[in-house]
């Protein structure tokens, strides 16, 4: 009985500290800038050996270009238009290249079939 009692307080507290929180703070915004591969600055999201090792293969754009992934340990990296670059994790699906910025979107997660690049103008 005195865990319930326990937990409806911690409920409680919870909720009150959540009504303290700024409202002029968006969530997301401050995890938006973790995200990004430039600068040194961490990535949130990890890439197990496994995943990697099951998104090798080669995968045909809708430009008519095939590109292909390797994998080495738990790092991906891409051979497109004759070079080759890393992959940086920036979400379960989402991979940015490290050199050019290129997105890369896989459709899933490991076993992809579906893969999209958009290349960024620098």
């Amino acid at each position: 009985m005195r865990n319930k009692q326990v937990l409806v307080f911690l409920g409680a507290l919870m909720l009150s500290v959540s009504a303290l929180a700024d409202p002029s703070i968006a969530p997301s915004s401050a995890m938006a800038n973790a995200a990004q591969p430039q600068g040194g600055t961490a990535v949130m999201y990890r890439l197990s050996a496994q995943e990697a090792q099951h998104m090798r293969g080669a995968f045909r754009l809708a430009d008519g270009r095939t590109i292909t992934v390797t994998s080495r340990a738990s790092k991906l990296f891409v051979d497109m238009d004759g070079k080759r670059e890393e992959l940086v994790p920036v979400g379960p699906q989402q991979f940015v290249g490290r050199d050019t910025g290129a997105r890369v979107s896989f459709n899933q997660v490991p076993y992809a079939d579906e893969v999209v690049v958009n290349v960024a103008a620098r």
